[in-house]
């Protein structure tokens, strides 16, 4: 029942686009707002404020489903790109004290180690972008290997066992195990 209902979101979701830093960006600030109105509501008489936040949450929760649901990925794309520059340009002194957050050098938190299309910045101060070495889409069934004489990733049919394959680059052979 639930593999049925799994399979019938992704379904509905392909094409579309999805959760990004953005939409975390804004989830962020939706919970800030809720307790603001919470607080309000709770400890004031302030009722037009009180109707004010509660008029920018649902507007916001309504440009949140709109990004999520939305079939225009490359405009959705730019919108995630200029946040992510503008986070980025906000947050370059505590990145640069701290040395960076990520494994790779991209703004923390979420999706930090492995920001595919999104990027940090290297230590000159240029905007870099990473791209999947290892897909994963692709994990169950290649194996990506390094090869130990000219370093080049070789995508690999998985088979059970050992056995040894050709470096198409420097015609080494690199020897490849696998338990499943």
């Amino acid at each position: 029942m639930f593999r049925r209902f799994m399979v019938s979101f992704s379904r509905f979701m392909y094409g579309r686009n999805g959760i990004d830093r953005m939409f975390s960006g804004l989830c962020i600030v939706y919970l800030v707002l809720w307790l603001c109105e919470g607080l309000i509501g709770i400890l004031t008489d302030w009722y037009t404020v009180y109707f004010v936040i509660r008029f920018l949450m649902l507007g916001l929760f309504v440009y949140m489903i709109f990004r999520f649901l939305s079939r225009n990925v490359d405009a959705r794309r730019r919108e995630n790109e200029r946040y992510c520059n503008l986070v980025d340009r906000l947050f370059r002194k505590n990145r640069s004290s701290r040395g960076g957050y990520g494994s790779n050098g991209g703004f923390g938190g979420f999706g930090s180690n492995g920001n595919f299309g999104q990027g940090g910045y290297d230590q000159r101060g240029k905007k870099v972008y990473y791209t999947p070495e290892k897909p994963t889409r692709d994990r169950k069934n290649y194996k990506y290997v390094k090869c130990k004489s000219c370093g080049a990733t070789l995508r690999l049919k998985r088979r059970k066992g050992t056995h040894t394959a050709t470096c198409p680059r420097c015609k080494e052979n690199v020897r490849v195990r696998s338990f499943f």
